[in-house]
């Protein structure tokens, strides 16, 4: 019984060799503050394990208690920065008022994704019904973009390489001329040097079309759009299937779970009535302990905490004043 005493007071903050001073009207108190830490810190547990199994997408147990460790304990420290506040806080009251409220939206959206799991599930597919459509409009859009682009540019090439082939069906080869220069001797000069003369000799040759090569990279050209063609309308027809693949392997989110509990709750009277009732049971849990710290009388323990408090702080004014004096 003292060991679980000691634990109860470490939860809450309370020193155990003043509370072993004091009456009965401080252990109950203290019994009232540590059961609602306890249902808080319950509560917030269940609510980070929930959170860390759905949304962190944590597969280990342990990890998943680890979170909901971490949860418990924030909320024990700010419960017990209430508890432990000596004397009236009411700008402390009023933050954990809206610390309160935050909480319990929070709190209430996870529980209800919970508890209306299958209405949002069946939100959750007719949602991704509507982006499925609207991705696989888009998507055909780009595809038909790109099959227009390609089909122009392949129609052009066409057109040019058709002139291309009339051209060279009626000039498969061109005539050029070659020019080549020799030097011969025709006999020596005064010297006896022999005298060169150059000669220049002009052939005509026959050469293929230059525009043959142009032929043969347009036609290789028309292949990489007819192929490029094909692809896309492969990919075209198999465009839905592949997005509803895409749309179906990924796994929902907090936002979208999130939007689609808002809009369950919005089109039925039912749910949003149990919604409020939720976050009103919440909101009341969350300032149970802020009730307790101040809608009540102050306990013996709260009176012997504030009096140490003001007999401190005499005793350093006095000390200060003294001190004072003896300087003058």
């Amino acid at each position: 019984m003292k060991t679980l005493r000691n634990i109860g007071c470490f939860l809450i903050g309370w020193d155990k060799n003043i509370l072993n001073e004091c009456g009965e009207a401080s252990h109950r108190q203290y019994r009232k503050l540590l059961s609602a830490i306890c249902i808080m810190m319950v509560l917030w547990g269940t609510i980070g394990y929930c959170f860390a199994d759905r949304y962190i997408n944590i597969e280990s147990c342990a990890l998943k208690i680890c979170v909901s460790i971490a949860f418990m304990f924030i909320v024990l420290c700010v419960e017990r920065v209430i508890i432990l506040t000596v004397g009236k806080a009411r700008l402390m009251s009023v933050m954990r008022v809206l610390l309160a409220l935050c909480m319990a939206v929070l709190g209430s959206c996870i529980f209800d994704q919970i508890i209306f799991r299958n209405d949002i599930q069946q939100a959750i597919q007719e949602h991704r019904e509507d982006v499925i459509g609207a991705t696989i409009t888009k998507r055909l859009a780009i595809y038909d973009s790109d099959i227009q682009r390609i089909t122009q540019e392949m129609d052009s090439l066409s057109k040019a390489t058709i002139a291309l082939n009339e051209e060279l069906q009626q000039r498969p080869v061109i005539k050029g001329t070659n020019v080549s220069t020799q030097e011969q001797v025709v006999g020596v000069d005064e010297n006896g040097n022999p005298r060169k003369v150059r000669t220049q000799t002009v052939n005509t040759v026959t050469l293929a079309n230059p525009l043959a090569e142009q032929l043969k990279a347009n036609n290789d050209q028309i292949q990489i759009y007819s192929g490029q063609l094909e692809q896309l309308r492969q990919d075209k027809k198999e465009v839905a299937e592949k997005v509803r693949e895409e749309m179906n392997q990924r796994a929902p989110g907090f936002i979208e779970e999130l939007e689609a509990t808002l809009k369950v709750v919005s089109q039925s009277k039912v749910s949003l009535a149990f919604y409020i009732i939720l976050f009103c049971f919440l909101t009341f849990l969350e300032l149970f302990v802020l009730t307790i710290k101040m809608g009540e009388n102050k306990c013996d323990y709260e009176l012997i905490v504030e009096n140490q408090l003001y007999l401190k702080k005499n005793l350093m004014e006095q000390t200060a004043q003294s001190v004072l004096v003896n300087k003058q």
